[in-house]
């Protein structure tokens, strides 16, 4: 009798697992789906990100300093590039000299917010009674944007929002004025002023 029963448990537990063993498989054979969408601009190949490139350039400049048209560079370190002004060196009391300083928003698709400014070169030191003195008047396109005002009121000018590929060109004449009498002149003599030109720019979608 008791063995006839432990037979009886096995089958049961055999046929028990084998009904478990077959709704295992019937649950891993159900059907599956996905769907993918790949994040961008909706064209093949894009992503996030890409065409958020931004940048601005300046006119491209020789050994000399000499602005060569048609060539474009960053200029964008601390210690700037140099740009040559005519007759900057040898400025004297009444004399006014200039240049033009094309620049353009290279960035693919942003635009950009530009300002200008002028500012003090880092690590020189200029000659204060000179620096007082000079006068400079800034143009965009042709209109003036300052007129005979200091070095202090050519600060952030708004040079408006350039879209991208968009170029302008920059005007900075210096004017070092009569000082009303001879002793005045002469006292600014061999004196120099380090300025810097500073464009300042901040990205605008379009």
């Amino acid at each position: 009798m008791t063995t006839k029963t432990s037979s009886g448990r096995k089958r049961a537990l055999l046929t028990g697992g084998s009904l478990l063993g077959v709704t295992a498989l019937l649950t891993a054979a159900a059907f599956t789906d996905f769907a993918n969408l790949n994040l961008g601009n909706g064209t093949t190949d894009s992503g996030v990100g890409g065409n958020n490139r931004f940048n601005i350039q300046v006119v491209g400049t020789d050994t000399a300093g000499l602005p060569v048209a048609g060539t474009w560079q960053e200029a964008n370190t601390a210690a700037g590039v140099n740009i040559k002004v005519p007759g900057a060196d040898l400025i004297t009391p009444g004399d006014t000299v200039s240049v033009e300083i094309p620049f353009r928003n290279e960035s693919p698709a942003l635009s950009a917010a530009i300002n200008f400014s002028l500012q003090d070169r880092a690590g020189f030191t200029s000659s204060p009674a000179l620096s007082s003195a000079l006068r400079y008047t800034v143009t965009l396109d042709g209109a003036a944007i300052a007129t005979n005002v200091p070095q202090s009121g050519v600060s952030a000018l708004n040079l408006g929002t350039f879209v991208a590929g968009k170029e302008g060109k920059l005007g900075v004449s210096i004017t070092l004025p009569d000082q009303g009498s001879a002793s005045a002149n002469n006292a600014l003599q061999g004196q120099i002023s380090y300025v810097q030109a500073h464009f300042d720019a901040t990205s605008v979608k379009p």
